[in-house]
C-alpha cells in the first residue's frame, strides 16, 4: 500500500450524541494542502428543518503530525446555520481519524472517518509525486 501525503481525498464517518444516543453519517470531500484543508460534508436531514432530506457544511482545518482539528459549518440548508468543533487524531496510514466534536455549552460526542479512496488516491497521489515536468521528484 502506497504511505499517503495529505488527507485529500473522499472520506466517510459517522457521530455519535452523548449517552448513548444515536449515530449520524456523513460522507466528506477533502483537499489538503500544506497542513491546512478545506472540504465539504453531507449528512441526511435528522434535525433541521425538513425542506430538504440532506445537510450541507463546508469544512476548514489543519493538521500538524497525527492532530487534526476542523470546524464545520452549516450551510443553511434545512435551516441550519451552525458551526461544529472537531478535534481527533489520525492514523500513520493517513485512513482513519478519531475524535471528538462539540458545540460549546450545547452538545458534545464523538465521530470517526475512514478514507473511501483507498486504492486510487494513493495511486494518484505518487503519480503526481514521481512526475512533475516530466521529471522524477
Amino acid at each position: 500500500m502506497t504511505k499517503r501525503a495529505s488527507l485529500t481525498g473522499s472520506w466517510s464517518g459517522a457521530y455519535r450524541y452523548p449517552r448513548g444516543g444515536n449515530e449520524q453519517v456523513f460522507n466528506a470531500q477533502i483537499e489538503e494542502i500544506a497542513a491546512t484543508f478545506t472540504g465539504a460534508i453531507q449528512e441526511p436531514n435528522t434535525f433541521g428543518e425538513a425542506t430538504t432530506s440532506v445537510l450541507t457544511s463546508d469544512i476548514d482545518g489543519t493538521r500538524s503530525g497525527a492532530s487534526v482539528s476542523f470546524l464545520k459549518f452549516y450551510d443553511g440548508s434545512g435551516a441550519q446555520h451552525h458551526a461544529v468543533r472537531y478535534e481527533g487524531t489520525v492514523n500513520g496510514a493517513l485512513t482513519r481519524i478519531d475524535g471528538t466534536w462539540s458545540i460549546p455549552n450545547v452538545w458534545s460526542g464523538t465521530f470517526f472517518m475512514t478514507r473511501d479512496d483507498d486504492g486510487e488516491a494513493a495511486a494518484t497521489e505518487e503519480r503526481a509525486e514521481v512526475t512533475i515536468d516530466g521529471k522524477q521528484r
